[in-house]
């Protein structure tokens, strides 16, 4: 049985990492059993510490990239097999566009918006003994905020983050429309993708002009909330 390492349900979301969430999503629909172990522990064993990583027998694979790749070469999974090349192609670059710039906006608005800040403190942090539990959070919180600077979305003010957020999302729903699906009215990557995305920031419990942001478009509230309860309610 394949073992998916991941954070657990948290902020009234199925995973905080949408990475890991996709790849929760991904072995759902591919109907290999697997069971989810859960718990910040498993960075410290993580091939290249961070989750998601699987192991499968003697077999472990990091990052959701390469794990699609892996249920692809060795269970020939594939959930884009029913798109043509052309729609192949724009689901890869869509989904490559939300890890790279809608993902990073969501970071934004849980480690540096000050109010979701005092919420992500107690959630991640809070079972720490004393005093970890007060210099841990402003390490990791200092750690991110360089990440962030180092990626080039830190460097940005908040009205220039949104901005980067609204095209994400205007195109999201452009390519949406009306469809239940992104493609052929049938699931692909691009669906999964955009659920592990969405679902960070319309089903979590963290207010944020992020969140009223994405509730303007009302294609994409309904897509990931009928993503939701077809499999996570």
């Amino acid at each position: 049985m394949i073992k998916l390492y991941s954070f657990g349900p948290s902020l009234n979301v199925p995973d905080p990492s949408p990475f890991v969430l996709k790849v929760n999503f991904l072995l759902t629909v591919s109907k290999q059993p697997f069971e989810v172990l859960s718990g910040t522990q498993y960075l410290q064993k993580a091939p290249k510490g961070k989750l998601p990583y699987i192991e499968d027998g003697d077999k472990t694979v990091s990052d959701s990239f390469f794990i699609e790749n892996y249920l692809k070469d060795t269970y020939q999974f594939d959930v884009n097999s029913h798109l043509s090349p052309e729609q192949n192609a724009i689901s890869h670059l869509a989904c490559a566009s939300l890890e790279e710039r809608l993902y990073w906006c969501i970071v934004h608005f849980r480690w540096v918006y000050q109010s979701n800040w005092e919420i992500i403190k107690p959630t991640f942090f809070g079972s720490m003994p004393f005093p970890l539990n007060k210099i841990i959070p402003k390490v990791a919180r200092k750690g991110m905020i360089k990440s962030m600077h180092g990626h080039g979305i830190g460097r940005h003010s908040e009205a220039e983050i949104l901005q980067i957020a609204e095209a994400q999302l205007q195109a999201m729903s452009d390519l949406l429309g009306d469809k239940e699906y992104f493609f052929n009215n049938k699931l692909s990557l691009l669906d999964i993708t955009s659920y592990a995305m969405l679902a960070q920031i319309l089903l979590s419990n963290m207010p944020s002009p992020l969140v009223d942001l994405t509730k303007e478009y009302s294609n994409l509230v309904a897509f990931c909330e009928r993503i939701h309860s077809a499999y996570y309610s």
